[in-house]
């Protein structure tokens, strides 16, 4: 992805493949999302985890739904709840790979192309918005206002490559 302005792209942009943190052996594995407005049968069929370390794998199809409500005939229905914009993948709710503890909160991305977008925010000496009005979803927008300082920005720079050299 080149040259991607913050403020016009969303955390749901980046949700196709996710790195995340292994719940069996704490190494970096890969969730294959879906796009956030995909038809929930495209969900089931399409999300999947896998870990190249231990082997462990899910398909979202084989896993339980959420109890939603009880209709007026009495019949339960079920769903899927997506965690969105979170430090956990949407899906699953495994813990995302790329977490830097800032003094201004918890600094989060779903892959390193999220993680580039994020950098390139920071480096960024004259920002420019998206011109989209009502944006307020973008990640531009998002970020604590401790990250969007310029005074901070060397120190999160580090924190970033540190981040990158991790996986």
């Amino acid at each position: 992805m080149e040259s991607v302005n913050a403020y016009s792209v969303q955390n749901s942009d980046f949700i196709e493949r996710i790195d995340v943190l292994c719940p069996k052996c704490q190494k970096k594995a890969l969730v294959i999302g879906a796009m956030a407005n995909a038809s929930r049968d495209e969900i089931e069929e399409r999300v999947r985890f896998s870990c190249s370390s231990c082997g462990y794998a899910i398909r979202l199809a084989n896993t339980p739904k959420v109890l939603f409500y009880q209709n007026s005939r009495g019949k339960a229905v079920y769903g899927r709840v997506l965690h969105m914009n979170a430090p956990i993948d949407p899906f699953f709710g495994f813990s995302v790979w790329y977490q830097m503890d800032t003094v201004h909160g918890l600094l989060w991305a779903y892959n390193e192309q999220h993680l580039e977008v994020i950098e390139r925010h920071i480096k960024d000496q004259h920002r420019r918005r998206s011109g989209i009005l009502y944006m307020n979803r973008s990640i531009g927008s998002r970020l604590p206002k401790g990250v969007s300082s310029s005074k901070n920005r060397d120190y999160l720079l580090k924190l970033i490559q540190r981040a990158k050299k991790r996986s």
